[in-house]
């Protein structure tokens, strides 16, 4: 008996000197954090189709790469910039005959790429620049560009004798002089009937009529945009100084208008005029006409290239209420040609050749030897040049002039001087 329980002792000292052993072991490596159960099925399916659809992954060098990672994956809102464009440019965007959805002119996006919802562009051929236009005014029209911001564009709306197409927020002061207007109540379109039987300046000295007069003219504009639409209100103040009647001064006729626009895209601007002329100045000392003037007007804006705009203008003024025999209808239209150059930063000075035309419908004339006589209804043609000094598209400075190239006109010389403030 004693020897069976010396033996059962030293097997347990055994025993106990393993566990102990054992012990010191788990100590020194660290016991494991916690028991993790046997993953089920579906984990283990999960864990293994991770595994199979891993992306592959890109071992992070220990300095910088000298090339820039692309991701495929990555889609660009927008687009940065939509190259050289324009009427006259030649863009290398697009395959031949193919015009893009929304631009085909310039190549802001690829063809067949619409806006969503709406179905794919025709493709236009705009190998030529018939064909850039044609191209630019259908998808004007059926597939506007999602990239194009419309925005106020310094060139576009640069010229002097032609209203700008951009309805915009701005307040403007204008100057005119006019030297040698001549025939000044001609259809009653700066004065009213001014032989003496009329509303208009009495002569003097036993004449029939007025020979010509100087004007100058300050006048007060304020538009207010919103969106494609805006309405304005022009106060002028004229001094007329005629060579056969006194010189006279004062508020002139209220002019009230709105704009429509009827298209907006990079290509082109087209839009709708109607202005109101309402007699508020003295016709007796040839501030006013002394009757109402409607004047519908179509306004365009081309871009020829990045830097060059057509701007032209087509009108009717239309008399209301003057005198019958000599007022009359006058088309009158104007084109201009301008060009921008960036001389400093947000700095532009942009240059325009201007050329237009008057043609008197009909109506009556007071001339100072024949009495009342037959308004010429020949084309009264000007040109001539203006610039502008235009600070980051907000406040721009310039002066323009028209002279007279026909024999017969209405002033021969006419200069005119403008500050703009967009807000």
């Amino acid at each position: 008996m004693l020897g069976r329980s010396l033996i059962n002792d030293r097997r347990q000292g055994r025993w106990m000197g393993l566990a102990f052993g054992m012990g010191l072991v788990w100590l020194g490596l660290g016991a494991p954090a916690q028991a993790q159960e046997p993953p089920s099925v579906l984990e283990a399916a999960q864990v293994i189709y991770a595994q199979e659809n891993k992306p592959s992954e890109t071992v992070a060098p220990t300095t910088m790469p000298s090339t820039t990672i692309v991701d495929s994956q990555v889609v660009q809102v927008g687009c940065p910039s939509c190259g050289d464009s324009g009427l006259l440019s030649r863009s290398s965007r697009f395959p031949r005959g193919c015009g893009s959805c929304g631009n085909g002119y310039d190549g802001c996006a690829p063809c067949g790429a619409c806006i969503p919802g709406r179905e794919p562009c025709c493709c236009i051929n705009h190998d030529t620049a018939i064909g850039r236009f044609w191209a630019g005014i259908h998808e004007c029209l059926c597939c506007p560009d999602p990239c194009y911001e419309p925005r106020w564009v310094a060139a576009a709306n640069n010229a002097f004798f032609v209203s700008p197409a951009r309805p915009v927020t701005q307040t403007m002061f204008r100057w005119d002089f006019m030297r040698n207007y001549r025939l000044p109540d001609r259809a009653e379109y700066l004065w009213a009937r001014a032989d003496g039987n009329g509303k208009g300046p009495r002569p003097q000295g036993g004449a029939n009529g007025v020979s010509s007069t100087r004007v100058s003219e300050l006048m007060m504009y304020t538009e207010v945009a919103a969106g494609k639409f805006s309405a304005y209100v022009g106060m002028p103040y004229r001094e007329v100084v005629p060579l056969e009647a006194n010189r006279g001064s004062g508020f002139g006729d209220l002019q009230i208008g709105t704009k429509s626009m009827l298209f907006d895209c990079e290509l082109m601007q087209v839009t709708f005029q109607m202005n109101t002329s309402v007699p508020t100045g003295s016709p007796g000392k040839g501030a006013g006409t002394g009757h109402v003037a409607l004047e519908p007007s179509l306004l365009t804006a081309i871009k020829l290239t990045n830097a060059a705009y057509l701007q032209t203008q087509i009108s009717e003024w239309l008399p209301i209420g003057g005198d019958s025999e000599y007022q009359a209808s006058i088309l009158h239209y104007h084109t201009a040609l301008n060009y921008s150059l960036e001389i400093l930063c947000d700095v532009q000075f942009v240059m325009s050749a201007e050329f237009g035309g008057y043609r008197v419908q009909g109506g009556r004339a007071s001339d100072p030897v024949l009495g009342t006589i037959a308004a010429n209804s020949d084309s009264y043609l000007y040109a001539g040049p203006g610039a502008r000094l235009v600070f980051c598209n907000k406040l721009d400075i310039g002066f323009g002039a028209a002279f007279a190239l026909t024999n017969d006109h209405f002033a021969e010389d006419w200069y005119r001087f403008e500050l703009r403030w967009r807000f």
